[in-house]
């Protein structure tokens, strides 16, 4: 009889340091993947602000789109699209415009006064100027970090108002 050889112990240590090997590898490959996706995220939030927010005024003028129901005004100090929409013998109008850091909408009977606080939150948005000229109207948006995006869009009417006419 031959006695054993103590050679289970290095080949253990072998496999031990492979495993240990794998799993430092695989902790440092999950946290370089969370970091890339952690500024993936904030970079896609803020694409999502602005883009929603220019969509949404695009949206919002597409479907106003009539006849002297479109048009620009200050409300309240800021830049307001104003939408006109005429229902049972009286005028409704929903003004969109930036004030205290988003995006709000007000939708009010014509000569109603209403303030800018008034309106519904729909959202974050620094700043909105909105301008009318040679016959488009033009959307600048400031994201809260500063990134600004653009969008004009060319009514099918003619903008009404006295404020950003055509």
């Amino acid at each position: 009889m031959s006695p054993a050889l103590p050679r289970g112990g290095l080949h253990s240590a072998a496999v031990f340091a492979l495993c240990a090997l794998f799993a430092v590898l695989a902790m440092g490959l999950t946290l370089l993947a969370s970091g890339a996706y952690r500024d993936t995220a904030v970079v896609a939030e803020v694409n999502y602000t602005r883009r929603t927010a220019l969509s949404y005024l695009v949206h919002q003028v597409r479907r106003s789109d009539a006849e002297g129901c479109v048009y620009v005004e200050s409300f309240g100090g800021v830049d307001a699209l104003a939408l006109v929409e005429p229902a049972g013998g009286s005028s409704y109008i929903t003004l969109l415009y930036c004030y205290g850091g988003q995006l709000r909408e007000l939708y009010v009977e014509e000569g109603y006064p209403l303030l800018p606080e008034d309106g519904l939150p729909v959202l974050e948005l620094s700043s909105l100027e909105i301008r009318a000229e040679d016959g488009l109207l033009c959307f600048t948006a400031t994201a809260s970090d500063g990134t600004v995006s653009s969008v004009s869009v060319a009514p099918r009417c003619r903008l009404g108002g006295e404020v950003g006419m055509l």
